[in-house]
């Protein structure tokens, strides 16, 4: 017979599954509905990576002005007092002697001046494009963030809705592995059953029970990752009603056509080109002369209680240009062009390099995709069979024709069928939302 201690354990963990049920199975009080759309609004407002990037971008456009290319004049205001206190002795060719002792100078200075660059061999144009290219790359940088952060909030949401399904399938094996302990015990009573069958049922029990606590586990894990990406307390429950939602028209061709055009990576990469681009104008700059004008108007006062004047004020415009030309600088220039030059043959073979890489991946992702999609389609009807497999085989375990080995090894084949089902939902899902992530067609859906 089975001991008391046996006995209580089983009662312990009918407890715990009970608990179990209440705590995932019912809507908790204060728990809200969250739907993908509005998941994807609050990451898009609250999340820190896209709130960080939006500031970095904003930092960029605030640095595409005229003045920080080198297009504005410069104008500087100065203004100098100086006093000093000495004691002189003077001695003229004249033969006069002068002592003066405390003598107060005083000399004040103000001027304005004006520097104004007109030519600098077109550095300022090439500055003023590559602050442009700059403030792209950071609305481009924001674009690749808003899409990797909206591509984790569609998976952790779609895990969220898989997992969900993962918790109910093995609620359904541990009810029906508490059926068969039922039956184990209600024959035990009975003297048609036999201890060894109560045992087996309550080692299938435990070991369902053990699996509905780990992907109860992981359900909760994956909510706080979601609560992260959203920005929120990860101690907030939400109840979800969505479902997964495949497309199952994919095209590669016309994925790929989008993906050339619009792919943020690619994009950054031509960018970057446009920008080494610049740079060589930048460089071939130094090869020509600079003209500036200067302008200004100064004020001066001094007032001396030694020397020859005692008082002197001056003040009046000037004007004036500036050309320089630098000869000769060690080939400098020359290694500078050389090398930016080098540095875009490096950019367009980083670009080709994206652009193969870009077609690999789509291809690999397609072949992912359409996998998971024959073996959805071959799962639904394995669930189905061995779903009336197992009805079945209860039945004749019930009337003593099948036993548990037979009945559990049919068990475990619908968990593997509903497991295969809703794995393959996700890696479908996860592939696809990659395909539209690559192809620019999720940022799109986001505009």
């Amino acid at each position: 017979m089975i001991s008391r201690n046996a006995k209580q354990t089983m009662q312990k963990m009918v407890v715990v599954l009970v608990a179990s049920f209440l705590l995932y199975v019912v809507p908790a009080l204060g728990q809200e509905p969250l739907t993908l759309q509005k998941a994807i609004e609050a990451g898009l407002l609250n999340n820190f990576s896209i709130r960080i990037q939006q500031n970095e971008a904003k930092i960029s456009q605030n640095n595409n002005t005229p003045g920080n290319a080198g297009f504005l004049p410069s104008l500087d205001l100065t203004a100098v007092q100086n006093n000093t206190v000495a004691n002189t002795h003077q001695e003229q060719f004249s033969g006069t002697i002068k002592d003066v002792t405390g003598a107060q100078n005083r000399n004040f200075n103000a001027g304005v001046q004006l520097n104004w660059t007109i030519f600098d061999g077109l550095q300022m144009f090439a500055n003023k494009k590559m602050l442009s290219i700059l403030e792209e790359l950071g609305e481009n940088g924001s674009r690749i963030v808003v899409e990797g952060t909206v591509s984790d909030i569609i998976l952790t949401y779609s895990g969220m809705i898989q997992l969900q399904k993962m918790v109910q399938v093995m609620r359904e094996a541990v009810d029906l592995s508490m059926q068969r302990k039922r039956i184990a015990e209600a024959k035990l009573t009975f003297g048609a059953g036999s201890e060894l069958m109560l045992l087996q049922s309550t080692v299938d029990l435990n070991a369902d029970s053990t699996q509905l606590l780990r992907q109860e586990t992981y359900l909760n894990n994956t909510l706080v990752d979601l609560n992260r990406i959203l920005a929120m307390d990860i101690n907030t429950r939400w109840y979800f009603t969505d479902s997964i939602q495949l497309n199952d028209a994919l095209v590669f061709e016309e994925s790929l056509a989008k993906a050339l055009q619009q792919n943020a990576q690619l994009i950054g990469a031509r960018l970057n080109q446009a920008l080494l681009r610049q740079e060589i104008r930048a460089s071939q700059s130094s090869r020509y002369p600079q003209v500036g004008l200067v302008a200004g108007y100064s004020y001066s006062t001094l007032n001396s209680q030694t020397g020859f004047l005692q008082y002197n004020r001056s003040y009046g415009p000037s004007y004036g240009f500036i050309l320089s030309c630098n000869l000769f600088n060690g080939f400098n220039v020359n290694r500078a062009v050389k090398n930016a030059k080098i540095a875009l043959n490096n950019g367009d073979l980083e670009t080709e390099d994206a652009e193969l890489e870009l077609r690999a991946t789509l291809r690999k992702l397609f072949n992912e995709y359409q996998v998971n999609l024959q073996i959805i389609r071959m799962q639904v009807v394995n669930v189905k069979v061995a779903q009336e497999n197992v009805d079945v085989a209860f039945e004749k375990y019930k009337l003593g024709s099948l036993d548990d080995i037979g009945l559990r090894e049919i068990q475990n084949k619908l968990i593997d069928a509903q497991s295969q089902l809703i794995l393959s939902q996700f890696e479908a899902k996860k592939a696809e939302t990659e395909i539209s992530r690559l192809s620019g067609v999720l940022f799109q859906s986001v505009n």
